[in-house]
Order: structure tokens, then C-alpha cells, then sequence
């Protein structure tokens, strides 16, 4: 009976609509491929579907940059700043994702965020509508520069990419 149950397996494991559609990037170039299945010191090995044939690849780990997961939970983070003069009453804010290029491959979510934010004069209204989002605040500090005080919000959210 685990004969069948291990041969039933690896025929949904080979059906093209099983398929996961994982990301790898090189330092060169970025291709989608099938499903990474395997990676030792030396190489990553995948399999794509090309006209319904699957073929086995493989790659030098030396040759790639990052491997980015279908349906893979990841965090991502972003720094709140609000800068405001001393004794002032108006607060700039703004917001800082990093390289948005590598990490938002869904410019959707980026680009809501940031014209949502805008309407926004305080920090406690940013950060509670942050947290309506998903994102939890993990830090805070400030520093000063000339007259101005800066406020920084480290946060982080859990992103399916």
C-alpha cells in the first residue's frame, strides 16, 4: 500500500499544475523557473516546463544572487521618520522601504502604502494606520540635527511572495 501511496505522490508531484513558479535572480539576469528541487554547495537544481515537458536544469550557486520562493512567507521592513523643529507644531513624515526594486516585486502594495500615507499629518495617525495594514512596530529611537527632532518607527510586516 506505501508502494502506491509513494507512486501517487510523485505523479502530482510532476504534473504541470503542481508546478510552484519559484524566482531565481542572477547577478546578470532574473528568470522564472518551475520548482526548485534540490541545492547542494555547488549547484541549485530546478525544473521547468516548457511545452508541457519538464527538463531538469541546474545552475552555480556561485551565479546566483537570491532565490525568492512562490507563497513563501517572508518580512519585510520600513522606517517611519517624522522630523519636526523644536518646539514646532508641524511634522514632516516620510517613509523608508530600502530598495523597493528588489523587495517589492508587487509594486501594488508600494504604491498604495505611500499615496495612503500622504494623507496623514501625525505620526500616531501613520502609525495606527500601519497597524490597520499588518506592520508591528519593533522600534523606535530619535535623534536631533540642527533644531530639528527625528523620531524613527522600525517596523516590520510578513509578506506571501
Amino acid at each position: 500500500m506505501y508502494k502506491y501511496i509513494g507512486i501517487l505522490l510523485i505523479v502530482l508531484w510532476l504534473t504541470p499544475g503542481y508546478s510552484q513558479n519559484d524566482t531565481i535572480f542572477l547577478s546578470d539576469t532574473t528568470f522564472r523557473v518551475g520548482t526548485v528541487i534540490g541545492q547542494d554547495e555547488f549547484n541549485i537544481r530546478y525544473i521547468s516546463v516548457e511545452s508541457d515537458k519538464k527538463n531538469i536544469h541546474t545552475t552555480p550557486v556561485e551565479d546566483v544572487k537570491s532565490i525568492v520562493y512562490k507563497d513563501k512567507l517572508i518580512e519585510v521592513f520600513c522606517d517611519i521618520m517624522s522630523r519636526k523643529k523644536f518646539l514646532g507644531t508641524e511634522e514632516s513624515i516620510t517613509i523608508n522601504y530600502g530598495n523597493r526594486d528588489s523587495l517589492w516585486i508587487d509594486k501594488k502594495i508600494y504604491t498604495l502604502m505611500t499615496k495612503e500615507l500622504k494623507k496623514y499629518n501625525s505620526i500616531i495617525d501613520v502609525l495606527n494606520y500601519m497597524g490597520s495594514e499588518g506592520w508591528q512596530t519593533l522600534r523606535s529611537y530619535s535623534a536631533s540635527n540642527n533644531s530639528y527632532t527625528i523620531e524613527h518607527y522600525i517596523l516590520k510586516k510578513e509578506i506571501t511572495k
